[in-house]
């Protein structure tokens, strides 16, 4: 008769293997952000053979954070942080208010605009920069703060889930506060918006990562150095030739940890949103 196994015996090796697969794909980052406290003659020394020496510098040196410092990096950080706080802001409002209409209202040729938005999110981002770029120097905001936020303002996706989330709020809840003398954008400020409250953060979650990491649009809209973001910055560290590689890992564990930090702390909503859309 063959043994019954344990209820935690499942469990035990599920977790087991889940947390095995996260250290694969931690290791390569905590590779990076441990090469950047070494010397540049050890960063590739330990390498090519896997040991532990890999993972525990001989020398710990911090010039790389201190050459980062001085450098143009801590202003695009600044310079990526206000697009992405003005871009979230900006798109919350928007995408919502889309969202709000999309399951609220009844109005022609509702179902194909629907589809159109859900394309935009599906549709490669490369296929539309030449035009964009043509319409962003057409409006002169080449080079400008304007070019960097405005295309990202209004995202198809957002806009899916903030509709997701008010078609499953009761029509009824809307209807008394009609009867209340409430206008649309009352209910819509007062009622709707604040019960969308995890798919606010998931959508600022969202938007915010996607600014940060963004490289190809702010490297064709923005070419003036006070205007750089932190992937064009990190980029810079990289030549043909040869790289920094020591500073170039600085700056690259910063604008992780910058980026993973608000993803930990807000993780939950995200999950919840995403399931409670039903998109898969």
């Amino acid at each position: 008769m063959q043994a019954r196994r344990k209820p935690g015996t499942a469990s035990f090796f599920r977790y087991a293997l889940l947390s095995l697969l996260a250290m694969v794909m931690i290791a390569p980052i905590g590779w990076i952000a441990i090469s950047s406290l070494r010397p540049p003659e050890e960063i590739f020394l330990h390498s090519p053979q896997l040991s532990w020496r890999t993972f525990v510098p001989e020398k710990i040196i911090w010039s790389n954070y201190e050459m980062l410092l001085a450098s143009d990096f801590p202003q695009a950080v600044l310079n990526t942080a206000f697009v992405a706080f003005v871009t979230v802001v900006l798109g919350i409002l928007i995408c919502s208010a889309a969202g709000f209409a999309f399951a609220v209202f009844d109005f022609p040729f509702k179902n194909a605009l629907f589809v159109v938005v859900i394309i935009t999110f599906i549709m490669p981002f490369e296929s539309i920069v030449v035009p964009l770029y043509i319409m962003v120097r057409g409006l002169n905001w080449n080079d400008t703060y304007f070019a960097l936020i405005m295309p990202e303002v209004a995202s198809g996706f957002i806009i899916f889930l903030f509709r997701q989330f008010f078609v499953k709020v009761s029509r009824e809840l809307f209807e008394a506060a009609r009867v209340d003398g409430a206008s649309w954008w009352r209910i819509y400020w007062d009622v709707a918006l604040p019960l969308s409250w995890p798919t606010v953060v998931a959508g600022a979650l969202m938007m915010f990562i996607h600014q940060w990491d963004a490289f190809f649009w702010p490297l064709v809209a923005a070419t003036s150095q006070d205007l750089t973001m932190v992937q064009v910055a990190i980029a810079r560290y990289q030549q043909f030739e040869q790289a920094d590689f020591g500073r170039l890992f600085a700056a690259m564990t910063v604008a992780s940890l910058l980026a993973i930090l608000p993803f930990m702390a807000l993780q939950r909503y995200y999950i919840r949103t995403i399931i409670d859309s039903g998109f898969k």
